[in-house]
């Protein structure tokens, strides 16, 4: 088996990624164009303006597999298929093999996307990636194994981090994902408790300027969340370096898993609401839920210095 050893894609030049049971870094010119929500069994798929370039997927898997047969059943089922496989002899040992870091890529010829495998044995999981046109030894070496050796199991027993489109966090275990919107410009993404019952939203707008337009910027929140039936209580400026930044009370009707009840309402939410200059981007972090929840902490939006939630 031969190894190789050529540097990790750089996350100040590339997209840095977080999703359930897997993070890395892809090129910059790489952009996540769908996504499962699915915790137990999903996938990312990754691309450019060439079309499809990668799919990362994990599943559960109880015992390690033989990785060359893995992949050979893979081809055979899903691209070459099986009775062009069993025409051609298909065999594990015709796959030929590298490493880097935990994964084991595979490649069968230049006209069929790479794979590689990986398997968590914390959690008993198999990690694969599908990379599309990439069967060169050059591809191999400058595109497919620096994103590999840029990836590790996102398999921290307390907390998940999630960066995908321009939202970064770091929650509980025990939140989920309940929605998700990705609109251009705009991103929402709300996780639920299954103890709590606390709600976390994080939500991001691009084109910052043309969307305030003069406006400040707790009017902007206010207006905007008024569609969510949240009513705005109180805003106040807070102090962060390079942020413009607000903290915002409200209250919202009570929901979980979709379900409003419409006639109760939640009056401890609290939002951090700022705006990023630099990056000309709005961006909110809001927590609602019954008062026997937690508060999150800070480091829930590691990239930004806020600080605790005062008291409700």
């Amino acid at each position: 088996m031969a190894s190789s050893s050529p540097a990790p894609l750089d996350p100040s030049r590339g997209t840095p990624f977080a999703w359930h049971h897997l993070r890395g870094v892809v090129p910059a010119d790489w952009e996540v164009s769908r996504y499962s929500v699915e915790d137990r069994d999903g996938r990312l798929e990754f691309a450019n303006r060439r079309g499809l370039q990668a799919l990362a997927s994990w599943e559960p898997c109880e015992q390690e597999p033989d990785r060359p047969t893995t992949m050979a059943t893979f081809l055979a089922n899903n691209l070459v298929g099986r009775r062009a496989a069993r025409a051609r002899g298909l065999r594990a040992t015709d796959i030929r093999t590298a490493e880097a870091g935990p994964f084991v890529l595979g490649w069968l010829d230049d006209d069929l996307p790479v794979q590689a495998l990986a398997y968590d044995r914390a959690e008993k999981r198999l990690i694969r990636w599908v990379f599309e046109g990439r069967a060169s030894a050059r591809d191999r070496r400058e595109v497919v194994e620096p994103i590999l050796l840029s990836c590790d199991f996102n398999d921290d027993p307390d907390v998940c981090e999630y960066r995908l489109y321009g939202i970064h966090a770091v929650l509980p275990r025990e939140y989920r994902i309940e929605d998700i919107v990705v609109l251009p410009a705009n991103v929402m993404m709300a996780f639920e408790g299954e103890e709590s019952h606390a709600r976390a939203v994080f939500r991001r707008w691009g084109l910052a300027s043309s969307l305030l337009d003069g406006e400040d910027l707790g009017d902007f929140y206010a207006r905007v969340v008024r569609t969510n039936r949240y009513e705005v209580l109180s805003c106040e400026r807070r102090e962060a370096p390079g942020l413009d930044l607000r903290l915002v009370r409200f209250s919202a009707p009570r929901e979980f898993h979709g379900d409003r009840f419409m006639a109760r309402r939640w009056k401890n939410g609290r939002a951090y609401v700022w705006h990023d200059a630099a990056t000309n981007r709005i961006h909110a972090f809001e927590q609602v839920g019954p008062r026997r929840a937690a508060p999150l902490p800070p480091s829930t939006v590691p990239d930004v210095p806020l600080s605790p939630f005062p008291p409700a």
